[in-house]
């Protein structure tokens, strides 16, 4: 059941990521891109739901890391928020933060958990990473969402 949903938001928020918003004074919807070149896609309905996927530059394994993201917006001027990415290596990490606009442009300030898959309980020590990311919104010109899911 719990994969099941997952599967419809990220289908839902695939096929309408661009589709604007109404219900919310200030929508987080769409292409981010951090410093280290990761691109995230989302897509937020009008209730505050985030739905979409992302795509890391950064992984254990030197590969790109694809994911699922699901999460929540709070209506509010500079919106906080929170989601999940479910990475198709069986990790999951977590993100909180906020946006923020000071006239050069739009970006999500966050924290992040990674929490790593491990068999023995006796790794859980080095288990669990923290940072931050600072991702700026996209030109959606230079961030195409891919007609392919095995490209996400």
């Amino acid at each position: 059941m719990q994969g099941g949903l997952l599967r419809l938001a990220t289908m839902l928020s695939v096929c309408t990521i661009g589709v604007p918003t109404a219900g919310l004074d200030m929508s987080l919807a769409g292409c981010w891109t951090n410093e280290l070149g990761s691109i995230m896609w989302i897509n937020v309905s009008d209730a505050g739901f985030i739905g979409g996927s992302y795509k890391s530059v950064v992984s254990a394994s030197g590969t790109v890391a694809r994911g699922d993201i699901v999460g929540f917006q709070q209506d509010l001027t500079h919106p906080t928020f929170g989601f999940v990415v479910k990475w198709a290596i069986g990790s999951v990490t977590v993100w909180a933060g906020q946006y923020y606009n000071d006239g050069a442009g739009e970006q999500l300030v966050a924290m992040w958990l990674l929490r790593k898959k491990r068999q023995d309980p006796e790794d859980n020590w080095e288990a669990t990473l923290a940072g931050m990311d600072v991702l700026n919104r996209a030109n959606p010109a230079n961030c195409k969402v891919p007609d392919d899911r095995s490209e996400l």
